[in-house]
């Protein structure tokens, strides 16, 4: 597996800085993550003030819903595009969206496949001239007062993709969200390492789809999630049961995107959910 770094993380982090995409971290800040229903995959638009970072495009068929909903609020930018890992139910829209609309960056973790998804990627960068980085050390970034920790993977191969995925938690005043991509037993133990999961988070978007390993009880124990999101289809056939008896146990108030979009909005001193 061949492996290469695009842009120095100093030059990436100037330019976006110049850009407008620097700043320190505020609180208070209007803060609204939307999770979209696209089935078993992934979408989640994070609109900190006018601004918009997306975390994970859904599969190729998703485009349209997921453009139907960035133009219905007015989006012609988005600020940045953390792509979680390569798997298509997570970078399948990448291409059209990148192709439609103004992206400041693409965040992605530093491996590479030979899908047809991930090809349409890399081609869609080359032709749009969109920045891109490949993480091989953490992120931290700042949009319109909302602090963004992008935890990137420990190890340089894993065995199983689902173990490259970026880890994304977002802060607001005292409110934090944490979007685990599809983080498996090994990549939820790296992040168990890090200062990040030492903190209390009101939001978690479960990993994989619902499937279950024994070191989130680890992460439960100290993030103590009052909201959690599977993102799931009809069927919930990722959802575990030793999951649910987790989610019950904490007695979280759980979502399913099978059932409907679900939005989050935080002031930064509260957070509300709702689904529709």
């Amino acid at each position: 597996m061949s492996r290469r770094r695009r842009l120095p993380a100093l030059l990436l982090c100037l330019a976006l800085f110049l850009a407008g995409c620097g700043g320190g971290r505020g609180s208070g800040a209007f803060l609204k993550l939307t999770f979209l229903d696209t089935g078993k995959s992934d979408c989640i638009v994070i609109e900190a003030g006018e601004r918009v970072v997306l975390n994970d495009t859904a599969d190729a068929d998703d485009a349209a819903a997921i453009c139907a909903y960035l133009d219905e609020r007015g989006t012609a930018r988005i600020e940045y595009l953390i792509l979680s890992h390569f798997d298509k139910d997570h970078i399948g829209s990448a291409a059209e969206l990148i192709d439609r609309y103004e992206v400041g960056c693409v965040l992605m973790p530093d491996y590479e496949e030979d899908s047809e998804p991930y090809l349409a990627l890399m081609r869609a960068l080359q032709e749009t001239g969109t920045a891109y980085e490949r993480l091989q050390k953490d992120v931290s970034f700042s949009v319109e007062g909302v602090s963004f920790y992008v935890d990137a993977p420990h190890e340089d191969v894993y065995e199983n993709d689902n173990n490259y995925s970026l880890i994304t938690c977002v802060t607001n005043g005292v409110n934090r969200f944490l979007l685990m991509g599809d983080a498996k037993k090994q990549r939820t133990g790296e992040f168990l390492e890090t200062e990040a999961a030492k903190e209390q988070y009101d939001l978690i978007k479960m990993p994989h789809h619902g499937n279950y390993t024994k070191n989130l009880e680890s992460l439960f124990e100290t993030a103590r999630p009052r909201y959690a999101v599977l993102t799931a289809d009809t069927e919930r056939l990722r959802v575990e049961e030793e999951t649910v008896a987790l989610l019950d146990e904490y007695k979280c108030e759980v979502y399913y995107t099978d059932e409907g979009v679900v939005t989050a909005v935080s002031d930064g001193e509260k957070v509300q959910v709702s689904q529709r």
